[in-house]
C-alpha cells in the first residue's frame, strides 16, 4: 500500500501543478488571444474530447492489463506482456496517424461551420484547425505510453515527467504569444513542438520500466482474442460517457456566441478543480484493485476500496463544498473582474455538485473495471443517454449555460443512486450501506459543518489577500476534520505521525 501512497501523493502534485497552471495563465491568454480565442481553444479541447471515443475503451484496457502482467515474473506473463505492449503500441501510432490526417482536412471546415466567431480572422481560425490534427496525431501515442505507465503504477515516473511538459507547454506558450504573433495558430503550433519531445521521452521510460526485452516485442493480434469483450464494454461506456460529459459543451459551442461558451468555458476551469483529487485517487487505486480481482481474498479487496472510497471522499468533498461556498471570492481572485466573476460564480457551483457526485462514483467504478464487468455502466449510461439526452438539450436551449450545468448534476446524480447499489449487489455485496455511513457521510458532514462556519464568518469587502488566505485556511480545515472523521484514513494518518515520532 505504501506504493498506493506514493501513487497518490504524486498524482495529487500532478493536477495541483495542472490547476495552477490553468489558473496562472488562463488570464494571460485570455488577454493575449481576447475571449474568443480562448473560447476557440476550449472547444478544440472539447473536439478532442469527442475523439476519445474512437480509442473503444483501449486505454483502460491498456492501464488493467499491464496491472496485471507486470507484477508477474514468469516466462509466459514477460512474453503476453511484451506481445500485447508491442501489439497496443501499433494500434495507437496507427490510430494517431488516420485521425491525425482525417482531422487535418476536417478541423477547418467543421470550425467554420459549427462556431460562430465574431473576431477571429478567418486564417487563424484555418491555421489552427490544421494545426489541431498535428496535435491530435501526437495524442494518441503520448496516451498510451501515459497509460502503461500508470497500469504499472509508476505514477510518480509519470509526474516527473508531465510537470515540466506541461510547464514548458503553457508557460512558453504565454512567452511565445508575447515574443511572436498572437494567435491560435500560434499557440497550437508551440504545443505541437513541446508535445512531440514529451512523446520521445515518454516512450523510452516506458520501455524502460516495463523491461521487456527487444526480442519479446512482438506484434501479435491473437493477444487481442481475450482481451475484446472487456475493451469493447469499455467502448460502449466510453461513448456514452462522451454524450453525457461533453453535450452540453457541444450543444453550447452550436447555440452561444463564442464570448458566452467561453464564460462557461470558464466555469467548467473552476469546477475542475475536484479532478485534482478524483483522477490522482482512481489512477493511484484502479491497478490495486485489478492485483486483487485476480485473487480471492475478498478481505483485502473489501478495505482496499473502502480505503479508497474514503480518500476519494476526504479528498474531494471539502474542496467541492468550498468553492460551491465561495465560488464567486474565488472566480474573483482569479479573474480580477467582477462582471465576469458574477456571471460564472452561480454556473461554477452548479459544475461543482455534478463534478463531485462524479468523482465519488469513480472508485465503484474502478471496482468494476478491476473484476472485468463493463455491464453495469454500459448499460446504466445508455439509459441514461436516451432519456437524459433529450432534456439536456432542451435544458440547454431554454435556460442556456445554467440549464446546461444543472442538466450535469441531475445526471450524476441519478448515476450514483442506480449504479451505486448495482456496483455493491454484484461485486461487493452488503456494502452500500457501510459505503454511505462509514465512506461519505462523516467527511461530507464536517466539510459542510466547517465551510458554513466560514462562509459566515467572512465579512463581504475584505483585500484580496485576506480573503485568499480565509477561503485557503477555510478549505485546510474542512479537509484535515474530513480526514478525521474518515476511520481508516484516521488509522492511516495516525500510523503516519507514529512512525514520524
Amino acid at each position: 500500500m505504501s506504493r498506493v501512497r506514493f501513487n497518490v501523493a504524486a498524482n495529487i502534485a500532478g493536477q495541483i501543478w495542472s490547476l495552477l497552471l490553468a489558473i496562472i495563465c488562463t488570464p494571460f491568454f485570455i488577454k493575449l488571444l481576447g475571449i474568443e480565442g480562448y473560447a476557440l481553444i476550449a472547444f478544440y479541447v472539447v473536439l478532442q474530447g469527442t475523439l476519445q471515443i474512437l480509442d473503444f475503451g483501449f486505454a483502460t484496457t491498456v492501464n488493467r492489463e499491464v496491472a496485471r502482467l507486470s507484477p508477474k515474473a514468469s516466462a509466459a506473463d514477460i512474453r503476453e506482456l511484451g506481445e500485447f505492449a508491442a501489439t497496443a503500441q501499433r494500434w495507437y501510432w496507427a490510430l494517431g496517424f488516420a485521425t491525425g490526417i482525417v482531422m487535418y482536412f476536417a478541423t477547418p471546415y467543421i470550425a467554420s461551420t459549427w462556431l460562430n466567431p465574431g473576431s477571429i480572422p478567418q486564417n487563424d481560425l484555418t491555421d489552427s484547425a490544421r494545426l489541431f490534427g498535428l496535435l491530435v496525431c501526437l495524442q494518441w501515442p503520448v496516451s498510451f505510453y501515459q497509460n502503461g505507465l500508470v497500469g504499472m503504477q509508476r505514477q510518480v515516473t509519470l509526474n516527473l515527467i508531465t510537470i515540466p511538459f506541461s510547464a514548458l507547454s503553457n508557460l512558453g506558450g504565454l512567452l511565445f504569444l508575447w515574443l511572436g504573433p498572437r494567435s491560435v495558430a500560434s499557440l497550437l503550433s508551440w504545443q505541437a513542438f513541446i508535445l512531440l519531445i514529451q512523446l520521445g521521452v515518454a516512450r523510452y521510460q516506458f520501455w524502460g520500466c516495463l523491461a521487456v526485452p527487444r526480442g519479446g516485442r512482438r506484434v501479435r493480434i491473437g493477444v487481442m482474442k481475450d482481451k475484446w469483450r472487456f475493451s469493447l464494454g469499455m467502448g460502449g461506456i466510453s461513448v456514452a460517457g462522451f454524450l453525457l460529459t461533453h453535450l452540453d459543451k457541444l450543444v453550447l459551442s452550436r447555440l452561444l456566441s463564442l464570448e458566452s461558451f467561453g464564460h462557461y468555458s470558464l466555469a467548467a476551469t473552476l469546477a475542475r478543480g475536484l479532478y485534482v483529487m478524483t483522477t490522482p485517487v482512481f489512477n493511484a487505486y484502479f491497478p490495486r484493485l485489478s492485483a486483487l480481482a485476480r485473487g480471492s481474498d475478498k478481505v483485502s479487496m473489501r478495505l482496499c476500496y473502502h480505503s479508497a472510497a474514503q480518500v476519494m471522499s476526504v479528498l474531494i468533498l471539502p474542496l467541492a463544498v468550498t468553492i460551491g461556498f465561495f465560488s464567486h471570492e474565488i472566480a474573483l481572485l482569479w479573474l480580477r473582474d467582477s462582471s465576469v466573476s458574477k456571471t460564472i460564480a452561480p454556473i461554477a457551483g452548479l459544475l461543482v455538485v455534478g463534478n463531485c457526485l462524479n468523482g465519488l462514483m469513480n472508485i465503484p467504478f474502478a471496482l468494476q473495471l478491476a473484476y472485468g464487468n463493463t455491464k453495469i455502466g454500459l448499460y446504466i449510461s445508455v439509459c441514461l443517454v436516451a432519456v437524459l439526452v433529450p432534456a439536456m438539450i432542451l435544458a440547454v436551449s431554454q435556460y442556456g449555460v445554467t440549464g446546461g450545468a444543472a442538466a450535469w448534476g441531475i445526471m450524476n446524480g441519478l448515476y450514483l443512486l442506480i449504479a451505486l447499489p448495482l456496483t455493491h449487489k454484484y461485486l461487493l455485496p452488503g456494502e452500500t450501506a457501510n459505503w454511505v455511513k462509514f465512506d461519505v457521510l462523516p467527511p461530507l458532514v464536517a466539510a459542510l459543518a466547517i465551510a458554513g462556519i466560514g462562509r459566515a464568518a467572512l465579512e463581504p469587502g475584505q483585500p484580496m489577500v485576506a480573503t485568499l488566505v480565509a477561503v485557503g485556511l477555510i478549505w485546510l480545515l474542512a479537509t484535515a476534520v474530513a480526514a478525521l472523521s474518515a476511520r481508516q484514513v484516521r488509522s492511516v494518518v495516525r500510523q503516519m505521525i507514529d512512525i514520524r515520532t
